[in-house]
């Protein structure tokens, strides 16, 4: 996998788009995380964290993490704690899920509650049939939401998926949006999961347009027939990666 990358400073930005010259991601897979095995690239944002899932790198880059986004401040022990566990909690559920990449927007607001944003990449394989759209819609058309059909700029379709959530918060509830775009890779088994997640409503139409940009960007060489048939997963549903608990312990 290549990654473009792309230098929006902010994530209600994210209409920008100043591209760079495409690089190898310095990440460690996960071994259990499903990928093709052919050629593929995107257009990542730079300036988000890569969260590693890999089993003996994960701890030591969520506190890597944790410290860039504090930059040597000092900081209310439980919040760093909190903020540790949300990465922490993030990294599991991404395990869970074979995420192939996770990219966080840590945060934390002035009361102390996390506003990490996240945003993660996926592939599920249909072999041995090739991907279409007709599994998309048929297992979004029950869901609450909203549904949008979608060409790439090559003339690809690919679906678009919005919905609100309410996420416990301590002793109470909090709105979060999730928008996940679904983009069958035309001539192979590989259907390409795209999701983000965030507890602020009002960053939508931006996560959306973000979705919507980096599914544009993506490209995949002559090669992309698998020499062996992949695993058949299921269209995965909605991957929340975000934890809005902050505990006072």
């Amino acid at each position: 996998m290549t990654v473009d990358g792309e230098t929006d400073d902010r994530t209600e930005d994210s209409a920008h788009d100043d591209r760079i010259s495409p690089r190898e991601l310095a990440i460690e897979w996960h071994p259990d995380a499903l990928r093709p095995n052919f050629e593929w690239s995107v257009a990542l944002p730079t300036d988000w964290a890569v969260l590693q899932t890999h089993p003996s790198l994960w701890q030591r880059q969520n506190e890597r993490i944790v410290d860039d986004y504090y930059g040597g401040k000092r900081v209310a022990a439980r919040v760093r704690r909190a903020l540790l566990r949300s990465l922490e909690d993030a990294v599991a559920v991404t395990q869970k899920n074979r995420v192939l990449l996770t990219l966080i927007r840590p945060g934390v607001d002035a009361e102390g509650r996390i506003e990490n944003v996240a945003l993660n990449v996926m592939f599920t394989s249909s072999s041995p049939r090739l991907a279409s759209m007709a599994p998309i819609r048929k297992a979004l058309e029950t869901k609450p939401g909203t549904t949008e059909e979608l060409t790439t700029p090559s003339g690809n379709a690919y679906v678009v998926f919005v919905r609100t959530d309410e996420q416990q918060d301590g002793d109470t509830t909090r709105e979060s949006v999730s928008v996940q775009a679904f983009y069958p890779l035309p001539s192979t088994t590989w259907t390409l999961v795209v999701g983000t997640t965030a507890p602020r409503p009002d960053l939508t139409e931006a996560l959306r347009d973000m979705v919507i940009r980096l599914i544009a960007s993506v490209s995949w060489g002559s090669d992309a027939v698998p020499t062996e048939p992949a695993p058949a997963a299921d269209l995965p549903d909605a991957v929340s990666l975000v934890s809005y608990r902050v505990n006072n312990g």
